[in-house]
């Protein structure tokens, strides 16, 4: 959760600016920090796959992965073992294969335990032409490759939906400040007019951006807010 140094600085910027958050977890997972943070500005949610009115629950925009997709995609992981969550509904499912899922919005692979296998199943997939797959950082302490595999409709990425939502707040891309810290957050800060990594932030990423901040356990959003919105 954040530390309350975070939490005031990110009121106090909603007095002056659009506060929104942008995270690749569901809207039951995201519903406490969104009460915390007070966040009145629409957010994007499930990796880019829905921009959601953090107050009513209300979907602004959506894009969700087609159902003869989660088909394929389920048969796949299924002849190969592979765990998976799959988010639907604002729900998350693990390793569930009989449900008939309504409106997927996202489907994690994780616990490869190499990276050749993680390329073997992004080449598999990229065989479906309607989806996006790539990779996303695992903080499993206990799994030596640590990464898993992210896959939504091919337009519901943070950049699509970071161009629907800088359209929904009418206002231009290049006024937006995007703070990532994991290398799928690098679609967001392409869109961006500021682009800020955090400290703890994956080397590639940093290597994109403008401006790196303290890390997430040094309040780093705090300092990006106080220094370029409230100083």
């Amino acid at each position: 959760m954040p530390s309350q140094r975070v939490v005031d600085a990110l009121r106090q910027a909603q007095k002056m600016v659009h506060v929104s958050l942008v995270s690749g977890r569901c809207l039951d997972w995201l519903t406490e920090i969104f009460q915390i943070l007070d966040l009145t500005d629409p957010c994007i949610i499930n990796g880019g796959s829905q921009i959601i009115d953090p107050k009513t629950k209300k979907i602004l925009w959506e894009r969700p992965i087609y159902k003869e997709s989660v088909r394929k995609i389920l048969a796949l992981i299924k002849q190969d073992q592979i765990p998976f969550i799959v988010s639907d509904n604002g729900i998350e499912y693990e390793n569930t294969y009989e449900s008939e899922f309504l409106n997927t919005l996202a489907i994690k692979l994780s616990y490869f335990d190499s990276k050749e296998k993680s390329d073997q199943c992004l080449k598999t997939l990229s065989r479906i032409p309607d989806i996006s797959a790539h990779r996303t950082f695992s903080w499993d302490k206990d799994r030596n490759y640590k990464m898993d595999i992210y896959i939504t409709h091919k337009e519901a990425t943070k950049h699509y939906a970071a161009e629907e939502l800088a359209r929904i707040l009418e206002i231009d891309t290049s006024e937006m400040i995007g703070v990532g810290d994991a290398r799928n957050d690098a679609p967001l800060l392409d869109v961006c007019g500021l682009k800020v990594a955090m400290g703890n932030a994956d080397d590639k990423l940093k290597r994109i951006t403008h401006y790196i901040a303290p890390s997430v356990d040094e309040d780093g959003v705090a300092h990006v807010v106080e220094k370029f919105i409230l100083s």
